[in-house]
């Protein structure tokens, strides 16, 4: 059993921790929480780990944890097997003290040396800060200190060419690529799976699964929402199927228990209600509807704005709920994610 640190997206910890377990599933334990940072034990090995969090959306690092330290003297520095360090190195830290760290890296990167020239005289010892086989990260907290091995490092521009504004069938509406990865993350979807958005609009979700090689499926009932969509996937030279389609009937469109997953993001203007008399009978025919398509213990993963109460609409007796959280977007709104899981 191995033990993980995962550094989490400071917009929303809850949500970082969601996603976190959507990804590895059953096969983690959190053990502690250190600020932006979780400890958690798994099974799996440091090549799954490493899979899985490149379709993240909210965690930041994820490193291998190799020995927890009391502090940064040599003695207890000397009694860390570095073994694991293949060269070129670095070392990296990320601070949760108030201690300076002046020069701090050069200095814990000193016992590294010594164990390779201690074990072999001849090796040629190399730091390399720009591409190094192996970055030891150190991360200092108050009671605690860990040394790891990094194992991934989100990219920080990985969805800038994806942003709204990049695609060339734009709508102010359309859902940020960051979300969306997120949502598809919280429905469980995984690779070749059939995975729906019935209010695809422009096609962020859409985009979001072809890149990680799930099978989308966009329906709207707005047939420009659908050229758009299909305009914004072949720029991205992406795939998906797309049906204009009332997503209140989607039994129409797709057999029963045929979907292995839903991710969406209905439209939330007050005055557009899309097919329905009222925001209300949205929502509560949708998810009617959902159900009669999705596979049994299947999960949808909803974004939706504070003021439709949801979770008041779902039929208990064919959902469950397994994840509730919010985020703050502006002082008019405050969008709300709820997960279901089909009975």
């Amino acid at each position: 059993m191995a033990k993980y640190l995962f550094e989490l997206s400071g917009e929303n910890s809850e949500l970082a921790i969601a996603e976190l377990t959507a990804l590895l599933g059953n096969t983690i334990k959190i053990i502690k929480r250190l600020q932006r940072f979780v400890l958690v034990e798994s099974q799996l090995s440091e090549e799954k780990i490493s899979k899985a969090m490149q379709r993240s959306a909210l965690i930041w690092k994820a490193s291998l944890l190799i020995k927890e330290i009391p502090s940064l003297l040599l003695d207890e520095l000397g009694k860390v097997n570095w073994s694991f360090v293949k060269l070129p190195f670095c070392v990296r830290v990320d601070n949760l003290t108030d201690r300076p760290l002046g020069g701090i890296e050069a200095r814990l990167a000193g016992p590294i040396f010594d164990y390779y020239v201690h074990h072999n005289e001849k090796a040629k010892v190399l730091v390399n800060l720009e591409k190094p086989r192996t970055t030891v990260l150190f991360l200092l907290a108050e009671k605690q200190n860990y040394v790891t091995k990094l194992l991934w490092k989100a990219e920080k521009a990985r969805f800038l060419q994806r942003e709204p504004i990049k695609k060339p069938a734009f709508h102010p509406t359309s859902l940020k690529p960051k979300l969306a990865r997120l949502l598809i993350n919280l429905s469980r979807a995984k690779e070749k799976q059939l995975l729906l958005d019935p209010f695809c609009g422009t096609g962020s979700i859409l985009i979001e699964a072809a890149i990680l090689n799930i099978m989308p499926v966009g329906i709207d009932i707005d047939s420009r929402m659908i050229k758009g969509s299909g305009t914004n996937l072949k720029f991205y030279k992406l795939n998906a199927k797309l049906q204009k389609g009332d997503a209140l009937k989607l039994e129409k469109f797709f057999k029963s228990n045929s979907i292995d997953a839903i991710a969406t993001d209905p439209p939330y203007g007050r005055s557009t209600f899309v097919g329905a008399r009222s925001l209300k009978s949205l929502y509560k025919n949708f998810l009617k509807s959902a159900h009669k398509v999705l596979k049994p213990k299947r999960y949808l993963a909803l974004l939706y704005p504070h003021y439709v109460k949801v979770k008041s609409l779902t039929d208990k007796r064919h959902w469950r709920i397994t994840f509730e959280s919010e985020m703050y977007v502006h002082g008019g709104l405050t969008r709300k994610f709820l997960v279901l899981q089909k009975y």
